[in-house]
């Protein structure tokens, strides 16, 4: 049967800028965090670092942070150095006395490698520990960390943790595993209301709100999981790259405009 195309029906294709193989990639971008955002006298790091030293937990993550980020006084001099080594040390020290944020941060870097000798299996029981001591966010980090194995079922088993425990960022990756059919059985109006239910997310950071809409412009640029709209694919490109540093969104918006 002939397909009439309108502007309303026309098909952007956006799968040739999404791996469906690894289609959460394209939620990975580089942050441009700032260098040396604390701001502190020496006098002030040296008795947070004496604090850290007498095994305050609060102390040694704080004095991790400022390894990791690095910190400058308020002359723009600095007095902390970053060591991505320096911090991961401090991060246990903290999770080792019982810190439970410390704990996760400790699964992160040493799932990925960050400061530390990579060990996964230890990662699982530190973020294990932190999500039994009520961090959600060590939900999230878990679920990444058999995404990163190659354990899809277990991954979105624990994206659904999260995003049952109100993480809306989860969501977004939960999406993406309906949408994509990646783990789980391929759902894709399961994974519209994911996205559009992270839209309007509290507990959320901005870069993943903007990943929310702009898989939310995929759905309707494809029409799955939701009747094609290119006008609604456009839009929420846009609103995903309103501050125009959302390369593949703008990709798609010249895409549609072609």
């Amino acid at each position: 049967m002939p397909i009439r195309l309108g502007s309303d029906t026309r098909m952007a294709k956006p799968q040739s800028l999404i791996n469906s193989e690894s289609p959460w990639r394209v939620t990975l971008r580089d942050r441009n965090w700032p260098s040396h955002p604390y701001k502190m006298p020496l006098s002030e790091w040296q008795a947070l670092l004496a604090r850290a030293q007498r095994g305050d937990q609060e102390a040694e993550w704080a004095v991790a942070d400022r390894y990791g980020d690095g910190c400058k006084n308020h002359n723009g001099k600095i007095v902390v150095r970053r060591s991505r080594r320096k911090a991961a040390k401090w991060f246990r020290r903290a999770a080792e006395h019982g810190l439970t944020p410390a704990q996760n941060t400790l699964g992160v870097l040493l799932s990925n490698g960050d400061g530390i000798r990579k060990n996964v299996n230890e990662a699982f029981l530190w973020l294990r520990k932190a999500f039994h001591a009520g961090d959600s966010c060590a939900a999230h980090n878990i679920a990444l960390t058999y995404r990163e194995i190659g354990d899809l079922r277990t991954a979105v088993k624990w994206f659904r943790k999260a995003a049952d425990a109100g993480d809306d960022d989860a969501l977004i990756q939960l999406g993406i595993h309906y949408y994509w059919g990646k783990g789980t059985r391929k759902n894709t109006k399961e994974a519209v209301r994911c996205f559009r239910k992270a839209t309007k997310g509290k507990n959320i950071s901005e870069g993943g709100r903007d990943d929310a809409f702009f898989l939310l412009g995929v759905a309707y640029s494809e029409g799955e999981g939701v009747r094609t709209s290119i006008p609604n694919a456009r839009k929420l490109f846009q609103r995903a790259n309103v501050d125009n540093d959302y390369p593949v969104a703008s990709k798609m918006l010249r895409q549609l405009e072609a």
